[in-house]
């Protein structure tokens, strides 16, 4: 049984769909810490065009409230400094000094796969989830990614999947943190296979459609309408810049755009940028476009 805590918090975290659905555009707006990846050494790739320094999220989150206006958050799990009760408690403490809000707690753990053949590994992988689920929860963060698994590991298997993912989204329901499938790597890198997941779980389980996750245009175009037809939390609205004549790079942006408003997607629009120069200037074009294209 939920005792009266665990009940509230999984009651605000099945409410919060309608209640962003009340909101504007811009007030639905979110920042991927992602987007300041290579501020992070830990997370840096690539070849940055910007001179690089050493960010705390602390400073990340106050660096995109003050330049963005922006202060609702998706963070990534390799951006927390520790998962230890007192740094979480901290940085809880901190985001309701400064009027943050945590929305969505990103996995970007290295090697996991929930499929694993070698069932001793399989438990270690699905522990450290349910870790993170901990995490997520003592946040007070409604939802947590949870990646399939690796592009590298073969021994992938949909049934097995479903299994671990339905034992991750009941102990999610008790935590009030629902589970989210992102169309990444791995099983998850097909829409129809996130949406067989979906479905076979059935309860405290949704998708978050990732804009620039597809391999060609005709996969984009074929595969957003599925991941949106699951979405009720978050979308990660990933970009990877503009060209010199401010368009969008690499793919058609604003169908993307169009895609989730036709669908009546009523979540947080999460702003990822994933490009080598600073991410401010991107995003803050982005919000601008976002806000036009959604108006």
């Amino acid at each position: 049984m939920l005792n009266r805590r665990t009940f509230l918090a999984a009651s605000a975290s099945l409410a919060l769909p309608a209640i962003l659905d009340a909101k504007g555009i811009e007030e639905r707006m979110a920042v991927s810490t992602w987007s300041f990846h290579n501020y992070f050494p830990n997370t840096r790739y690539g070849k940055p065009e910007f001179e690089l320094q050493e960010w705390k999220l602390e400073k990340v989150l106050s660096h995109i409230q003050e330049k963005l206006g922006i202060a609702s958050f998706e963070l990534s799990s390799a951006h927390l400094q520790s998962h230890e009760p007192a740094y979480l408690d901290e940085l809880k403490a901190l985001g309701k000094k400064n009027g943050w809000e945590f929305i969505h707690m990103s996995d970007n753990m290295k090697g996991v796969n929930l499929a694993k053949a070698d069932v001793s590994k399989r438990e270690e992988d699905f522990q450290r989830f349910v870790a993170l689920i901990n995490t997520t929860s003592r946040l007070g963060i409604p939802t947590m990614r949870v990646n399939t698994g690796t592009p590298e590991k073969p021994d992938w298997d949909l049934g097995t999947t479903i299994d671990q993912f339905k034992k991750l989204a009941s102990l999610g329901k008790s935590k009030g943190v629902e589970i989210i499938i992102e169309n990444h790597f791995g099983i998850s890198a097909d829409p129809l296979k996130v949406e067989k997941i979906i479905l076979a779980v059935g309860d405290n389980i949704s998708s978050c459609p990732d804009f620039g996750l597809f391999k060609s245009e005709q996969e984009r175009q074929a595969g957003l309408p599925v991941m949106f037809k699951h979405a009720r939390r978050v979308c990660s609205a990933k970009f990877h810049g503009f060209t010199p004549e401010g368009k969008p790079k690499d793919f058609d942006l604003q169908s993307c755009y169009k895609t989730m408003k036709d669908s009546n997607y009523p979540g947080w629009i999460s702003l990822e940028y994933e490009g080598p120069q600073e991410p401010t200037a991107p995003l803050a074009k982005m919000k601008a476009l976002a806000s036009q294209w959604m108006g």
